[in-house]
């Protein structure tokens, strides 16, 4: 039967809308890749841009980060005011809700200023106090080094060669020192003054930003629901169903990854300070709170901040007591090693669920691009596109009714392309490929277990044997006794 001219028209519809899809598809890749490269090669105008639109909306931002930080707070204080009020004071649900969020909310703020305000209280006077006592010794320290280059040159004076070699470094270091101070330092101590100015100016900024910040993050947190609901309707009226639903299903594993990622991170660096300090205290470390601060501060940041953290506070001690340098390097070497094996896995789990070479990358692309920012937050931002990436993949291998879990392919050496089914290694593959036994190593082994067995089979062999004759000569006594007790009873017969 001949198709008709409409369907042959329909046809050709369906064809020029494939092809205009797929011409559009092809222009916005390329048009994304220009303005890609465009960005590259503008970074520095761009970075400006981006440094103005973000310093201008810093306040909101610092806001929303809050009221994300003190959403599990919130939660906690929300559920019970809700618990203690329902049915006995408000029956009203929608008053009830208003009311607990509104009790929940000023609960918060008033614990998290408080904490604030402790914290700054209690820590930064010492942290003044510390840097002001290291300023104070300086000149004992620097005497405390001239006297120990004296004595390496007192020990080196009766060697002759020895004594010029050690001047020569001597007073190359010097002439280094004071052509850097007289081209670098001198020159450049107007912007050196600049930079102090625009630090003081820039930490005045940020106050005011985080005041503004904890009146936005009061916003947020009373109306979430409205904001997350306004986000669900701008989602589904730009995308498609399916879509929509796998953006809302992503955004809502991205929360999880971050809030458990962070506020774990978070709670984690508190304790390994409040460790620290104590631990300093104990074998009266110099600089203990000033360490303790360190250390917890940089240990928010995966991987690299404990070494970030030691650096400093090794040398700060290291001027003031060399042999509590190295106590305090031992110090912090077991701290972490408590933290990374089992502080950190009990608090945080396996939360981002990435190796530690993907940790390792995280940490060092986003510090790369981003700075600090980039080495706190990589973490779960890799985290979630690994996700993404993983479930993308394990949908499109479902999908062709193939192996989807990532630990099987470890065996798989490829795919059949007639079956469709996974071809695995061998055991000698797998032996050589796990480093496992060898094949040579592997036949040693079977002919010492097939030695053993044969050996195992003689003894039984030979057990059998010995129960044989043992099992002979019980019957013969029987038989004996028998006779004896038969030939007793003839004799009996005839008396």
């Amino acid at each position: 039967m001949r198709k008709g001219k409409g369907y042959q028209t329909k046809l050709g519809n369906e064809k020029k809308r494939r092809l205009f899809k797929a011409g559009t598809i092809i222009f916005l890749v390329i048009a994304a890749a220009l303005v890609f490269n465009k960005i590259l090669e503008e970074w520095t105008g761009f970075r400006k841009v981006l440094d103005t639109i973000t310093g201008a909306a810093a306040p909101i931002i610092i806001g929303f980060v809050i009221a994300f930080l003190l959403n599990p707070v919130l939660i906690f204080f929300d559920r019970l005011c809700h618990t203690i009020l329902q049915d006995r004071v408000i029956k009203d649900k929608k008053k009830l809700f208003h009311v607990s969020r509104a009790i929940s909310i000023i609960i918060t703020i008033i614990l998290f200023l408080g904490l604030l305000t402790g914290l700054i209280w209690m820590v930064v006077p010492q942290v003044i106090d510390s840097i002001n006592l290291l300023i104070s010794n300086m000149d004992n320290y620097y005497n405390n080094i001239m006297k120990a280059i004296n004595t390496i040159y007192d020990k080196f004076k009766n060697l002759g060669e020895s004594e010029e070699m050690v001047m020569n470094v001597v007073n190359t270091v010097y002439d280094r020192l004071q052509k850097w101070v007289n081209t670098d330092v001198v020159p450049n101590l107007d912007k050196i003054v600049l930079n102090i100015s625009s630090g003081v100016v820039g930490g005045l900024k940020f106050i005011y930003n985080f005041l503004i910040g904890i009146v936005a993050s009061i916003y947020v947190m009373a109306n979430k629901e409205y904001l997350a609901s306004r986000g669900k309707k701008i989602v589904y009226a730009l995308f498609k169903l399916k879509n929509a639903n796998i953006i809302l299903d992503g955004l809502a594993s991205v929360n999880k990854i971050f809030s458990q990622f962070i506020n774990g991170k978070i709670v984690d660096s508190i304790i390994i300070g409040i460790i620290t300090f104590i631990l300093t205290t104990i074998v009266d470390m110099p600089y203990a709170l000033l360490i303790s601060v360190i250390i917890g501060v940089t240990n928010v940041i995966p991987f690299f901040g404990p070494i970030i953290g030691a650096i400093p506070c090794v040398f700060i001690v290291l001027i003031a007591d060399p042999i509590k340098s190295i106590i305090l390097l031992i110090m912090i070497l077991c701290i972490q090693q408590f933290d990374g094996n089992i502080l950190g896995p009990k608090i945080l789990g396996d939360v981002t669920g990435l190796s530690s070479f993907w940790v390792l990358t995280a940490v060092i692309v986003g510090g790369g691009i981003f700075g600090f920012y980039g080495m706190l937050l990589g973490v779960p931002v890799f985290a979630c596109i690994y996700m993404y990436i993983n479930k993308t993949c394990t949908d499109k291998l479902e999908k062709k009714h193939m192996v989807s879990v990532s630990s099987e392919f470890e065996r798989i050496k490829r795919i059949d392309e007639e079956t469709g089914k996974p071809v695995y290694l061998t055991e000698e593959e797998e032996d050589i490929r796990f480093h496992k036994k060898t094949p040579e190593e592997k036949a040693a082994a079977k002919a010492e277990r097939e030695a053993k067995r044969h050996a195992k089979k003689l003894y039984q062999q030979i057990e059998k044997v010995m129960h044989a004759e043992k099992a002979d000569d019980q019957l013969a006594a029987t038989k004996h006794e028998a006779e004896k007790q038969s030939s007793d009873d003839d004799k009996d017969d005839q008396m």
